[in-house]
């Protein structure tokens, strides 16, 4: 049930984005919000200062105009430290169920570490909601991109988020077809490659079918496709010929350099996805430890914050 939401911003039009969309789904769900901005503190002390008592006053605008017109409770809070330590920070002191950013402006750093939206993204264990589209209503579709061998609870998962409000879900399987190559540029006969085609993807059919009914999702559509290119921009097309508002990608939790390593699925789907994405995390067991992977410098800054 999603209860607690905390949007970043930067107060730039990408972040008001991101914050719309978290107003759409608090107030869909009778939920709070936490509105943070992070300031660099790695400046003079006036000058971080300064930012911050002009942030501040921003964010209390905010959240008495979010309470006014849309009927959303949102407390504000500016902390100061790197972007993403500090919101994966905020959303482990607040408790927050999901995290929404907008998308950030690519820099030369960034390929070599990451935008914050994908820095937070590979380090949240909460669901990290990236808001790229333009809100202008709850979402009518989501797409929700599963591997049934690796990903067995993203589903389940999601169905606690209750689908953030999503009309319909096509629950999508991107399969792979590894003889495919070799087939084609080898003696084998059109109906001998329709034949191996038709074969994986019957398989296909049938793990994502059972992965759905164990999730307890209710009603979903279901629908196959084989890998062309890579995993990552299979789930874009699909999305872009079904045409739905919210994709749903799955990570792992890995640690260390790992994390910033690019090329996971989620990584591809959230770099070049022109619609909002999704990603949640896989839980396994004794993972309360990934709980609060900043670097708790703004756990302080935070006092007083309603939590849970």
């Amino acid at each position: 049930m999603l209860k607690h939401i905390l949007v970043a911003t930067d107060f730039s039009t990408r972040s008001d984005r991101a914050l719309r969309r978290a107003t759409l789904l608090a107030r869909g769900a009778s939920a709070r919000l936490t509105l943070v901005h992070v300031v660099d503190g790695d400046r003079p002390v006036d000058l971080v200062r300064s930012e911050v008592a002009a942030a501040a006053a921003i964010l209390k605008e905010t959240a008495r105009t979010l309470g006014t017109f849309d009927d959303v409770a949102a407390t504000p809070a500016v902390v100061t430290g790197d972007a993403a330590s500090a919101i994966l920070d905020a959303a482990d002191v607040t408790g927050a169920d999901l995290i929404v950013l907008g998308p950030h402006r690519r820099r030369l750093r960034d390929v070599f570490v990451g935008t914050t939206a994908e820095r937070t993204i590979a380090r949240s264990p909460r669901p990290v909601l990236m808001a790229a589209g333009v809100p202008s209503a709850p979402y009518a579709s989501a797409l929700l991109a599963l591997d049934p061998a690796a990903e067995p609870s993203l589903a389940a998962r999601l169905r606690d988020l209750d689908t953030l409000g999503a009309r319909t879900v096509v629950a999508m399987h991107a399969f792979d077809v590894p003889a495919l190559g070799v087939m084609q540029r080898g003696p084998a006969e059109q109906a001998a490659i329709d034949d191996y085609l038709t074969g994986r993807a019957r398989d296909a059919e049938s793990a994502l079918k059972r992965c759905v009914a164990q999730s307890g999702l209710g009603k979903t559509a279901r629908r196959v496709v084989p890998i062309h290119g890579t995993t990552g921009r299979t789930i874009l097309e699909a999305a872009d010929e079904a045409e739905t508002s919210l994709i749903v990608v799955g990570t792992s939790q890995r640690t260390g350099l790992a994390r910033f390593v690019v090329g996971s699925v989620a990584e591809d789907v959230v770099s070049h996805a022109e619609r909002d994405v999704l990603v949640i995390p896989q839980v396994s067991r004794g993972a309360e430890r990934d709980i609060g992977v900043g670097d708790g410098s703004c756990a302080r800054k935070l006092e007083g914050l309603p939590v849970g």
